[in-house]
């Protein structure tokens, strides 16, 4: 057994002996073959350059060591050498206790002692397994590091590829950076270099933080991001990511993503295809660039970012637009959402609830949203080219294209201004529409109050009916049910087509054109009524109305008292109490036409002894125009039923109750609808062939204006007193003759 051993020159070999082992310090040796036994080798402290094989501790001395290890293969304890290689052999390398400063190369396996180990590898490349190493330091080769099942804290620095075996490992980077492919790993912490990190074949879950980099591998990965905040470019093959307490960034490479992630803050997609998951915890996350969004099971709050985005959007509750413009698809399954700042959105195949933000928002809408609700702002929305079937209420301006848009007004109140939608139907509560200046063309359903703009308005009402307060629309057709028409206090000029049962006017003065379809119409309140080329039946209210009327064909007063005044055309006028028409003047060629006073009733004109109650006509063209009787006036007058009036001329005195119409030559001093009607009655005087309830009809004049009375002689004494006369009407500045009265 050597005790020392130190050559300065010659190349020798040394082998030790025997089997009980030997603990011995050599200087300048070149090769020592350990012995069967357990073999203690101190270096001396000038340094050495040697081969050794056998040892199972070898410990360096003060200068700089190089040791080889023989191609047996080795299992070796180190201890202050500064460069150890391997050989063809499998080399386990211990460290020693004291901590460790070495460059080692071609080593299958290195385990660092309880000191802090520092080791290099040689440039060669090399694969091997370590333990316990603090700081591992790779060459120029490709060096293949696998981490011991007791796992442990390494700082590599150069290394390829990390492995981790079945304990907890802690990867830290230097700071240069690393391009690194790590496998197993349970965490892997950046430095402030650029750090390159790969994820290997095998499927990973581990921590990572401040990694510049990450690209997944083929097996699933799932990656929590450290709590310090991390911004982080993901490139392809990551599955699960899940960010850390403080803020992340996360930028997606050019090859697009497949994930599902979760507290992330930033999400920056790229020109691949990203299709994004989020996970069921809540998140709230800016995201740019991101081609498709599925949201998780609990509330997800997503923001654009200031680029804008194109992007199909699932399950996100809460939807806000950046300053870009953002195109948004909803998903197919359906969607609860609300949002503002979004520039274009569109629904998917299933039901979508969208609800707008109370900032306000300008919106374009695509297809297939069912419903919208508007906040407490002010809400622009505008209907893409295709059109939109929709729900909405709280929305203030809604703008159609050139698609067909059905719009139904929530059940809450609405106030809102539309132009371009085809078909509007309000809901429950009062619904006041304004049309856009633009103008519409448009079919409305229970809608309260409509208000025409500065275009042309051409609404249609529903067939359900309608209940209509309306100003400013320029033609309104009614629908298959009975629509009441209310026009606004403000004055309006409209052109009623048909099918509109009521028109009431408002306080100021109202213009009503009716279409050329023919019109049955009640109304009250209207200033001045235009008829079309159709057949136009008018009826006038209960509250009577004074009116400007042309091109009407038949006008039936109400309850109320009317004044009419005809302009133009022929009019059959069917009065009531007290009401006045003043015909087109002129005759048949000159505008007037063919007018006919009709009388339905005589009890229903005026009362007997009454001066009041008559109608009084104005421009009847004795001649031309008719006084026709219809309904019971008819009965009463043709007493024997013969459809022919038996008509007659008498003077004073010679008036016979055997005749139906009398006209009296004998003129009427002053008026004839003074107190109880007493010129009249002088003019008449007594009657002949009378009886008990024996009544006429007499025709009489002043010389200026006629009248038609009905004279009935109650006690059948032929006297007339002032309650057996009935004052049915005055035409006023002509003389009527008998054949301008006949039967209906």
């Amino acid at each position: 057994t050597l005790a020392t051993a130190g050559f300065d020159t010659a190349a020798d070999m040394n082998r030790l002996s025997g089997t009980s082992g030997n603990t011995l310090l050599v200087s300048g040796l070149e090769t020592l073959i350990g012995s069967s036994g357990s073999d203690v080798v101190y270096l001396g402290s000038a340094g050495n350059t040697l081969l050794v094989s056998g040892l199972e501790i070898l410990v360096g001395g003060a200068g700089n060591d190089a040791v080889t290890l023989g191609d047996g293969g080795n299992t070796v304890l180190l201890r202050g050498i500064e460069t150890l290689t391997g050989n063809s052999g499998v080399d386990v390398l211990t460290l020693g206790n004291t901590g460790n400063t070495a460059t080692v190369s071609l080593f299958e396996t290195i385990l660092g002692g309880t000191g802090s180990d520092l080791v290099t590898l040689g440039a060669a490349g090399n694969t091997l397994v370590v333990s316990g190493v603090e700081t591992l330091i790779g060459g120029a080769g490709t060096d293949v590091v696998t981490i011991g099942t007791a796992g442990g804290t390494l700082l590599a620095l150069g290394i390829e590829t990390l492995i981790g075996g079945a304990g907890l490992e802690v990867i830290f980077t230097g700071s240069a950076g690393a391009t690194l492919t790590v496998s197993g790993a349970d965490f892997v912490i950046g430095n402030t270099g650029t750090d390159v990190l790969t994820l290997g074949p095998a499927g990973n879950t581990t921590t990572i933080r401040g990694i510049e980099t990450l690209i997944g591998g083929a097996g699933t990965d799932v990656v929590f991001l450290g709590d310090t905040g991390n911004t982080l470019t993901l490139g392809t093959d990551i599955e699960v990511l899940v960010g850390g307490a403080a803020t992340d960034v996360l930028t997606i490479s050019t090859s697009g993503a497949t994930l599902l992630t979760r507290s992330v803050e930033t999400l920056i997609g790229n020109t691949g295809t990203d299709v994004i998951a989020l996970g069921d915890t809540p998140n709230t996350v800016t995201v740019t660039g991101i081609d498709t969004l599925t949201g998780g099971a609990s509330t997800d709050i997503v923001f654009t970012g200031s680029a804008g985005v194109t992007m199909t959007a699932s399950g996100i509750e809460f939807l806000v637009g950046g300053a870009g413009a953002d195109v948004v698809t909803l998903g197919s399954s359906g969607n609860t959402v609300i949002t503002r700042d979004i520039d274009t959105l569109s629904g998917g195949a299933g039901t979508d609830w969208v609800f707008l933000g109370d900032t306000g928002n300008t919106l374009t809408l695509g297809t297939g949203i069912e419903i919208l609700v508007g906040g407490a702002a002010t809400d622009l929305l505008t209907i893409g080219a295709l059109g939109a079937t929709m729900l909405t209420r709280g929305v203030e301006t809604l703008i159609g294209a050139a698609g067909t848009d059905v719009i139904t007004l929530g059940d809450t109140a609405n106030t809102i201004t539309v132009s371009g939608v085809d078909t509007l139907t309000g809901g429950a509560s009062t619904d006041i529409v304004f049309t856009a200046s633009a103008g519409v063309t448009m079919l409305a359903s229970g809608v309260e109050f409509l208000v025409g703009g500065a275009g042309s308005d051409v609404v249609t009402l529903g067939a359900s009916g309608n209940t209509v307060i309306t100003r400013g629309i320029d033609t309104m057709i009614g629908g298959a049910g009975s629509d009441l028409v209310l026009l606004g206090d403000t004055g309006v000029t409209m052109r009623a087509e048909s099918g509109i049962e009521i028109i009431v006017g408002g306080a100021a003065t109202d213009v009503v054109s009716l279409g050329d379809g023919g019109s049955t119409v009640l109304l009250r309140g209207i200033e001045t009524l235009v008829g079309g080329t159709g057949n136009d039946v008018i009826t006038t209210g209960n509250t009577g109305v004074t009116m400007s009327v042309s091109g009407v064909e038949t006008l039936i007063g109400g309850s109320g008292t009317d004044a009419i005044t005809v302009t133009s055309g022929s009019i059959r006028f069917q009065g009531g109490t007290g009401d006045s028409i003043s015909l087109a003047s002129g005759n048949v060629g000159s505008g007037g036409g063919t007018d006919t006073v009709v009388y339905s009733s005589f009890s229903d004109i005026a009362s007997l002894g009454a001066n009041t109650g008559f109608i009084s006509v104005s421009n009847f063209q004795s001649g031309t125009d008719k006084v026709q009787l219809t309904g019971t006036a008819r009965t009463d007058a043709d007493k024997n039923g013969d459809a022919a009036l038996a008509t007659a001329t008498a003077a004073t005195n010679g008036v016979s109750m055997a005749n139906e119409l009398v006209s009296l030559s004998s003129a009427v001093s002053g008026s004839l609808t003074d107190t109880s009607l007493a010129n009249f009655r002088t003019a008449l005087g007594t009657l002949t062939n009378s009886s008990a309830g024996a009544s006429t009809l007499v025709l009489a004049n002043n010389g200026t204006s006629s009248a038609l009375y009905q004279v009935v002689d109650t006690n059948g004494d032929g006297q007339v007193a002032s309650s057996e006369v009935r004052l049915l009407g005055v035409y006023n500045s002509t003389v009527l003759s008998l054949p301008d009265i006949n039967l209906g």
